[in-house]
This record gives C-alpha cells, sequence and structure tokens, in this order.
C-alpha cells in the first residue's frame, strides 16, 4: 500500500508541477531571446548626429494571426538623419528592420509595448528602431 500511496504522489507531482517549471522555462528562454536582440540594438554604434533615449524587447506573438513565437528588439533614437538614413544605416548590420517615427512612446502596431522614456515634443526627432527575428536558434546553440 505504501509503494501506491507514493507512485499516487509522484503522479500527482509530475502531472502538476513539471508543466509549470516547463512553462517557466519557456518563458525565460523566449524573454532572453527578445533580449539579446535589444541588447544587440543597444550595443551596435550609433550613426552620426543621434542619441540613444531607450530601448524595450518583447516575446510574444506580436502581430498577426496564427500561434508562432516572435522576438523583438527596440531602440528609441533622437536623430537628425532621415528615417531612410536610419533604415539604411541598421540594414547593414541586422536583417529585418523596420524604422518609424516616434510621436508617442507606444509602438502603436504592437499590443503592451511602449518605451519608459518621456518623448517631448519640439525640435527633436525620434525614431523607433525594431529588430525583428522570428527564428534567433543560432543564439541557443541550434
Amino acid at each position: 500500500m505504501k509503494i501506491v500511496k507514493r507512485i499516487f504522489i509522484i503522479l500527482l507531482i509530475a502531472i502538476f508541477i513539471l508543466p509549470v517549471i516547463s512553462y517557466i522555462g519557456i518563458v525565460i528562454t523566449n524573454n532572453y531571446i527578445a533580449d539579446k536582440i535589444e541588447k544587440d540594438l543597444v550595443s551596435y554604434q550609433l550613426p552620426s548626429n543621434t542619441k540613444l533615449v531607450d530601448s524595450v524587447s518583447a516575446a510574444a506573438k506580436l502581430t498577426g494571426n496564427g500561434n508562432g513565437m516572435q522576438y523583438m528588439g527596440a531602440i528609441l533614437d533622437d536623430s537628425y538623419l532621415s528615417k531612410e538614413e536610419l533604415k539604411e544605416y541598421y540594414s547593414s548590420k541586422f536583417d529585418y528592420i523596420e524604422v518609424n517615427e516616434q510621436k508617442t512612446v507606444n509602438l502603436d502596431f504592437i499590443q503592451n509595448v511602449s518605451f519608459n522614456a518621456d518623448i517631448e515634443s519640439g525640435d527633436t526627432t525620434y525614431y523607433s528602431i525594431i529588430c525583428w527575428d522570428d527564428d534567433r536558434k543560432e543564439m541557443l546553440g541550434d
């Protein structure tokens, strides 16, 4: 009877605890990948006449439909360069770059993702430089 109780307890632990541990491991891994993209952007040398204001990353289904995982890192730059000049500069290093002029801290097309910096109106032009990557397996050694 003691063996049956032990097996029952082990099964209960396996049924309830292992999925929680697995979920936590997946979340940590996905956030690590997104954070790495953000760090890659932040560590890349800024173009002239540009100042880094803030950065953010996210790992989730960020746009569109389906059940795939998307990884995104973004920086907020204060720049006198044009949108096209910034896109050309960052595209030389990163494959999937999107550059948008930012009037607010929210990334409008991505829910629940925003910068923490204050965006001031005036002579300053802010741009979000967003690096997308749907498949960063090489970071994990795959």
